[in-house]
């Protein structure tokens, strides 16, 4: 069972590395950088508090997700030590052997069971070596989507101080009033274009791969829970167990609960705009404003596949989903 988690969750990293490394990915990782130089430029204090916001949150979501993931690993390559040898009859010889267990079910181009010690190492090499590729592969995936949600929230501060960053742009440029005002909302609807462009190529790109995450994350919990229903409890199954679905759920939730942020705070650019005294702007800025609101009413989600939206509505769907498998077993192989 252990064994099928760990393919679930390789595939999908595979292929979700593999696709971030394709052109498309390539360019909007390199806008990410292009524009958070910007803002450290700008030396706009609130703005870079901002960024800097968010980049804390996702440092401690990553060291969160780190922790989880080297103490499951080392539970996992230990485990074997725990267990009794199991002895194999061959029928023809007669011949009894002693089967000493290892961490993963694998092939080697020579008798593990002689040569029991290296076998172990190696596969204590490659589950270090595979836990590091998904849990950076993660990392990364939560720098991408944490991205376009920090401009989000960028721009609802411009919007609702949005007489603070016209005065701005007027003493910049030296132009006057009207035209600062008209100059400030064009480059925000401009940014706001940019956000909608880079959620569109990231769902373009991403939304099968989300979609293979969402079901290979039910499979997985589903699988530790049916590790705990079938087979013999003690102490290190279920501290395994815990720290598995621990880590399972955290990133989960760094998944989920940043595009969950992404839907709302773009939910809330309408309001962003009516906050601010707009109604003293001049007649072309009002209602450029009034487009941009009902340019705004539909927010900005991240896919899964072409089904749904990623959302804690979603990942508590997954836990529906994990409950649901689950029982359909413990149910079948009790019949």
């Amino acid at each position: 069972m252990l064994n099928i988690s760990i393919t679930f969750i390789y595939s999908v990293t595979i292929v979700r590395a593999k696709r971030m490394r394709n052109p498309r990915m390539m360019r909007i990782i390199k806008n990410i950088m292009d524009w958070e130089k910007k803002i450290m430029d700008s030396k706009d204090e609130k703005l870079i508090e901002i960024i800097k916001n968010y980049a804390r949150q996702n440092k401690i979501v990553s060291q969160s997700l780190i922790v989880t993931i080297i103490i499951v690993t080392s539970l996992f390559v230990v485990h074997p030590l725990g267990l009794d040898p199991i002895e194999k009859i061959n029928p023809i010889t007669n011949i009894t052997k002693i089967i000493k267990p290892l961490p993963l079910s694998s092939w080697f181009p020579f008798d593990e069971q002689t040569y029991y010690r290296p076998a172990y190492l190696w596969h204590i090499l490659d589950c270090y070596v595979g836990a590091s590729f998904v849990n950076n592969t993660d990392i990364f995936s939560f720098g991408i989507i944490t991205f376009p949600l920090g401009q989000i929230v960028i721009l609802n501060h411009i919007l609702s101080n949005f007489e603070k960053y016209v005065n701005k742009v007027q003493n910049q440029l030296g132009v006057e009033r009207d035209e600062a005002s008209f100059v400030t909302l064009r480059e925000i609807i401009l940014k706001h274009k940019d956000i909608i462009e880079y959620i569109k190529v990231f769902n373009e790109e991403m939304n099968m791969i989300v979609l293979m995450d969402f079901l290979q994350s039910s499979l997985q919990l589903a699988a530790i829970m049916l590790e705990l229903m079938f087979f013999e409890l003690n102490l290190f199954n279920t501290v395994y167990s815990v720290m598995f679905v621990i880590s399972m759920l955290t990133r989960l939730f760094g998944y989920y609960w940043y595009a969950n942020e992404i839907l709302v705070e773009s939910a809330n650019i309408p309001m962003a705009i009516w906050s601010g005294k707009w109604y003293e702007e001049p007649l072309k800025t009002q209602s450029m404003m009034l487009l941009m609101m009902l340019r705004c009413s539909r927010p900005l989600t991240m896919d899964i596949g072409p089904f749904n939206t990623m959302s804690i509505n979603t990942l508590i769907g997954i836990l529906k989903a994990t409950y649901s498998y689950s029982m359909l077993i413990y149910k079948g192989k009790n019949k």
